[in-house]
C-alpha cells in the first residue's frame, strides 16, 4: 500500500529541530542537488558517532546549505533512522530505513520536495531481517537496475521488480569465508558496490586480517572461497573501512577506480584510499593514498561521487571534526583527491550530524 502521509498528520517536529530551521527553496528551483540521510552512521572502531537528526535533507550544490528538510523521521517514530539515498525518478528518492528496535526496516519512497511525504517502497522482513544485529547500512545500485543492500552480517540484493534476488536459500553475499575472503566477514559489512559488469566488493570493518576490502568475481553472488578473487588488507591493523565510491574508468573498458575511506581511534590513520580495478579479473591493485588530513577527515561516514562535475563528496560522522562535508575532485592519473576551498563544502548544522548516505540527484 502506497499511502501518502504528509507531516500535518504526523507527530509534531521536536524542539531542537524546529529551532534552527533552514531555509526552504522555492517551489520552483530546479537543478542538481545533494542529498544526504543523518541516521546510525559507523565511524570506525574507537571514535564516537555523532547524534542523528534522523532527517533527509537537500542541500545546494553550489554553496553547500541546507536548502530543505524533506523528511524528518522523527515525524514518524522515536526509532527510525534513514541510513541510505538514491535517487528513484525526478519526483522521489528511495531510503533506506533502520530500526533495531522495532525491526521495521525498509525503503521508503520519499518526495523530493518537502512535506514528509512518503510510502513505503520495500518491507520484505526476510531480506531486511527482523534481528536486531543486522543493521542495514548502505544501499546502491545495481547495473541491472537492482539495489544492494549492507546488512552488517551480509549483503543482499533486491531486482528491479523488487523480489529478493539469492544464491540458494542465502543472502546474495553471504558472510564469505575462506582464501581472500578472509577467516570471517559476518560482523561488520561496512559497505558493497556493484561494479560495472556485475561483480561485487564489499568491505569488512573487523579486527585484522579481516578488516580489508574483497572482489567477488561473480555475477550471481557469493558462493564459494573461490569466488573472492582478490582482497586487500587496511593499510594499518587499527584502522577500518567505513564507505566506499567505484568510479568506472571513461579510457579502459571493464576498468575503474575504487575509493575507500578508512578510519581509526589511533592518530593518523584516517585517510581515503584510491585502487585499480579490473573488472574481468577481479584484480584490486595499485593501493594509493589519495588523501590525508586529520584536520580535515576523521570519522568519515560516507562518499558519493558526482559523476557529472567529478566531484566526491565525504563526510565526518565522528564528533571530532563537527560533522562537516568536504568537497574533492579526483584525479585518475595519480589517484589522488584535490580539495575544493580551504573550509568545509558544508559547515555543522543539527542535519550534517551523523550522516549516514549521500548521492547527487535532481
Amino acid at each position: 500500500m502506497k499511502n501518502l502521509f504528509p507531516i500535518s498528520s504526523m507527530v509534531i517536529l521536536s524542539v531542537g529541530l524546529s529551532a534552527c530551521e533552514p531555509k526552504v527553496e522555492d517551489s520552483a528551483s530546479s537543478g542538481t542537488h545533494l542529498y544526504i540521510t543523518s541516521g546510525t552512521c559507523y565511524v570506525g572502531n574507537g571514535l564516537t558517532a555523532e547524534t542523528p537528526s534522523r532527517t533527509v535533507s537537500k542541500l545546494n550544490l553550489s554553496t553547500g546549505v541546507v536548502d530543505e528538510i524533506i523528511m524528518d523521521y522523527n515525524t514518524v517514530n522515536s526509532t527510525d533512522r534513514p541510513q541510505a539515498v538514491l535517487s528513484s525518478d525526478d519526483a522521489n528518492l528511495l531510503v533506506l530505513v533502520e530500526n533495531s528496535t522495532s525491526n521495521a526496516r525498509r525503503i521508503d519512497l520519499v518526495k523530493k520536495k518537502g512535506s514528509s511525504q512518503f510510502s513505503t517502497y520495500f518491507n520484505d522482513s526476510t531480506t531486511l531481517t527482523n534481528t536486531a544485529t543486522h543493521i542495514v547500512r548502505s544501499m546502491f545500485r545495481t547495473p541491472d537496475g537492482g539495489l544492494l543492500i549492507s546488512k552488517s552480517v551480509a549483503a543482499e540484493k533486491i531486482s528491479s521488480s523488487k523480489g529478493r534476488v539469492t544464491v540458494g536459500a542465502n543472502p546474495f553475499i553471504n558472510a564469505p569465508t575462506g582464501g581472500s575472503c578472509g577467516t570471517t566477514n559476518n560482523s561488520l559489512i561496512t559497505a558493497a558496490v556493484a561494479v560495472s559488469n556485475s561483480k561485487y566488493i564489499f568491505a569488512h570493518a573487523a579486527a585484522t586480517p579481516n578488516n580489508r576490502v574483497v572482489f567477488v568475481n561473480n555475477v550471481n553472488g557469493w558462493s564459494a572461497a573461490a569466488d573472492c578473487t582478490t582482497a586487500v588488507a587496511a593499510p594499518a591493523t587499527t584502522t577500518y573501512p567505513t564507505a566506499m565510491v567505484y568510479i568506472p574508468s571513461t579510457t579502459t573498458a571493464n576498468a575503474g577506480y575504487l575509493l575507500v575511506s578508512y578510519s581509526s581511534s589511533t592518530a593518523a590513520q584516517d585517510y581515503i584510499y584510491a585502487y585499480d580495478v579490473n573488472e574481468t579479473t577481479g584484480a584490486i591493485t595499485g593501493a594509493t593514498k589519495a588523501y590525508e588530513n586529520a584536520s580535515v577527515l576523521r570519522g568519515i561516514s560516507a562518499m558519493t561521487y558526482d559523476s557529472t562535475s567529478g566531484g566526491v563528496f565525504v563526510a565526518n560522522g565522528s564528533t571530532t571534526l563537527a560533522n562537516g562535508i568536504e568537497h574533492f575532485t579526483f584525479d585518475a592519473t595519480s589517484k589522488t583527491l584535490t580539495r575544493v576551498g580551504t573550509v568545509p563544502f558544508a559547515g555543522t548544522s543539527l542535519y550534517t550530524k551523523c550522516i549516514t548516505g549521500m548521492t547527487v540527484a535532481n
